[in-house]
């Protein structure tokens, strides 16, 4: 039981690598506060959970928006009195170029990318501060370290994650604070099956032709990683084995960005 009295804020924990996670830190002990924007998705959940007698509550958030994170942090400290270590996993994507770009979906992918993540962790840093440290794993993109075609707005906010990764670790390491940036790449999710769906349609294939081209012409694995596995870097990052980390930008992704 690694987490046993300490807690944990997931985002986008109603589906994907946030729900995967937030499982993996309630076996292991933590309490968790799953948020979604999916309500239905985050309280069935807390519900699994709380049957197997695991510490898990559910708010149903959109992180883009201040007043929802300022209450679902603050239901978080009501409940378990602190947060020792914050996921920033939610996030949403948008297939188009540039030029086919509205200032709608760039504001949206922004805001709730890179923005809901300044957001939620300005929340969380003072009651980590108080409570004398805790660990932050913001979660980016093989998109955010390199460009992807029909992605402008995507690879930027991910990009953007990166870099406000590393601020957080320069900022608040002397508080004992750490933050780490992972970069997944084809990870079996409702977000990437959305984001294939999408680019197959401009081609004329399904999502898992397209998929299944681009693992075999690019992960040196020759295959799609597991929402699991991703967790258990999460679970590394946060746990004492991890200590010594920060400012790191871990991709997780069976060697795409490894090279051509």
């Amino acid at each position: 039981m690694r987490f046993a009295g300490r807690s944990i804020v997931i985002t986008g924990a109603g589906s994907g690598i946030g729900r995967a996670t937030a499982i993996r830190f309630a076996v292991e002990g933590a309490a968790v506060a799953a948020v979604d924007i999916d309500g239905y998705a985050v309280r069935s959940l807390a519900d699994e959970l709380q049957q197997e007698g695991l510490a898990c509550r559910a708010y149903e958030a959109d992180i883009s928006n201040r007043a929802d994170v300022d209450r679902f942090v603050t239901a978080t400290l009501t409940a378990f009195k602190k947060i020792d270590f914050l996921f920033n996993n939610a996030g949403v994507e948008f297939v188009s170029p540039l030029a086919d770009t509205t200032d709608e979906a760039w504001d949206k992918v922004l805001d709730t990318n890179l923005k809901g993540t300044f957001m939620v962790t300005r929340a969380c840093l003072a009651s980590m501060i108080e409570s004398g440290g805790g660990c932050i794993i913001n979660n980016a993109s093989d998109a955010g370290l390199r460009g992807i075609r029909v992605n402008a707005a995507y690879s930027t906010s991910k990009a953007g994650v990166i870099h406000l990764t590393k601020s957080i670790a320069l900022d608040y390491g002397k508080y004992n604070i750490r933050c780490n940036c992972l970069c997944p790449g084809c990870i079996k999710t409702p977000l990437c099956e959305r984001f294939n769906a999408e680019v197959g349609a401009r081609h004329g294939k399904t999502g898992e032709e397209v998929l299944q081209e681009f693992v075999e012409a690019n992960i040196p694995m020759m295959r799609v990683g597991l929402a699991e596995e991703v967790a258990s870097v999460v679970a590394f990052l946060c746990s004492e084995d991890g200590r010594y980390i920060s400012g790191a930008t871990i991709p997780v992704d069976g060697g795409l960005t490894a090279g051509m």
